[in-house]
């Protein structure tokens, strides 16, 4: 199998047309004819993680996070990406990046997470129709199998989600009955509007800033609405993909691959003190 024949088979997996405007998934190092016995997969292509790539000898290195948000003009090997590319470009190692598109794809980031949370019967809080007859869209809503408070609903999330020294942060009642579950993987304070409008009992997502977090609480009593936050680190709101992520490469490549999760934690926190 070339990369190519790699590239090939996650697009179909996560098409690029799921992807947000802003962002730019798909090959982003590397010689598509390159040939592809190794593939690795991370969450963010670290220095470290390509380091680790290039030692295992992997000829692809999958990540969710894109190595460039924004427009390069240089990319000295002084500059973290520009090493981290580097090292990757030396080792003859192409990075294929999934990002939104993954975030939106059936069995991506977002249904991941509704799977460790057990989560019934989810779907899309922003449609973005279907893909292989199976809905595609980012976030989800779905109901827990049993109602509990949200407090049981943060601890059981602090509980089935990776490890960081964050852990989860709730706002509203905790003793507030939930049933009903949105999701949002990654930075979710701009979906406050569709979680409201899906009727859950509580939103969970991560990196939630001070001001939408406290208007958009304000807003709810002001509605005389009651629904909860829960807040956890990004880095464990996006890891469990890799639950879905290599089974479904196994599948599809059907052998041709040797596949390897690279299991480092790259939440850049080290201690939380309180």
């Amino acid at each position: 199998m070339k990369v190519k024949d790699a590239v090939k088979g996650l697009e179909e997996m996560y098409p690029l047309d799921l992807r947000e405007e802003w962002d730019h998934p798909g090959l982003a190092l590397g010689n598509l004819e390159g040939e592809c016995k190794k593939i690795c997969f991370a969450l963010d292509p670290t220095i470290e993680v390509a380091k680790e790539a290039a030692e295992w000898g992997a000829d692809l290195l999958v990540t969710h996070h894109p190595l460039f948000f924004r427009a390069v003009h240089l990319l000295p090997s002084t500059d973290p990406h520009g090493r981290a590319a580097s090292i990757l470009l030396r080792a003859g190692c192409a990075l294929w990046v999934g990002h939104t598109n993954v975030d939106a794809a059936p069995r991506g980031t977002n249904e991941a997470l509704c799977a460790r949370l057990g989560l019934l019967e989810a779907l899309p809080i922003e449609s973005k129709g279907l893909v292989g007859g199976a809905p595609a869209g980012l976030g989800r809503v779905g109901e827990l199998e049993h109602e509990m408070n949200l407090e049981e609903f943060a601890k059981m999330s602090l509980e089935e989600l990776p490890k960081t020294v964050q852990g989860v942060k709730l706002a509203g009642d905790p003793k507030m009955r939930v049933k009903r579950v949105a999701v949002m993987s990654g930075a979710g304070d701009g979906f406050f509007e569709q979680a409201l409008e899906s009727e859950a009992d509580v939103f969970l997502t991560s990196d939630l800033r001070h001001h939408p977090a406290l208007d958009f609480m304000q807003r709810l009593e002001a509605l005389g609405r009651k629904m909860g936050l829960v807040d956890v680190s990004h880095f464990s709101s996006e890891s469990p993909w890799f639950d879905f992520a290599l089974e479904d490469a196994e599948k599809k490549f059907e052998g041709r691959a040797q596949l390897r999760l690279l299991e480092r934690n790259t939440d850049p926190w080290a201690e939380a003190f309180i």
